[in-house]
Formats: structure tokens, sequence, C-alpha cells
């Protein structure tokens, strides 16, 4: 009998504006990910790129750094949001 694999939890970590915008997906990009085993608590420390708060400007070929409100998002998936935070940049 094969021995059986351990049940692992995955969590991902989201990062889109906090209000609809045109230039930005409104659902989130996922910019982070954790695990942990089956009836294991975890912590996670996040750090968010910089380059997740900035877009491609077409006009000068740069990236371009985007402020305002940013929602972040932790769950399973990005169905699946089980903490949600607001941050300002």
């Amino acid at each position: 009998m094969p021995a059986r694999q351990p049940v692992v939890h995955r969590a991902q970590v989201c990062l889109g504006p906090a209000e609809p915008d045109a230039g930005r997906p409104a659902s989130g990009s996922p910019v982070s990910r954790a695990s942990r085993r089956h009836r294991e608590r975890a912590d996670a420390v996040v750090e968010l790129p910089w380059r997740a708060f900035e877009i491609w400007d077409h006009d000068s070929n740069t990236w371009s750094f985007v402020k305002g409100s940013y929602e972040v998002a932790a769950g399973r998936s990005i169905a699946d949001r089980r903490v949600t935070v607001t941050i300002n940049v």
C-alpha cells in the first residue's frame, strides 16, 4: 500500500484597487502564497512587491507608480477570501 501524502493547505494573497479602475483588474492579482500542513497553525509575513503598485505606461514605456487605496485579500483562492484589509499607498 502506498504511503499517504500529507495534506497541505495553501493560501494566496491578492492585491487590487479598492475601487474599480479601468487600468487595473478589479479582482486583484496574486502577489504571495503560504502553505501549512493539515491541523497545523501557521503565521505568514507578506511583503508586497513595489511592482504590484505599478502599471505599464505605454506612452513613456516605463512602469508608473499608482498611489491610492488597495485591497489586500488572503484566502484559499481568489473566490474564497477569508481576510481582507484596505491599505493606502
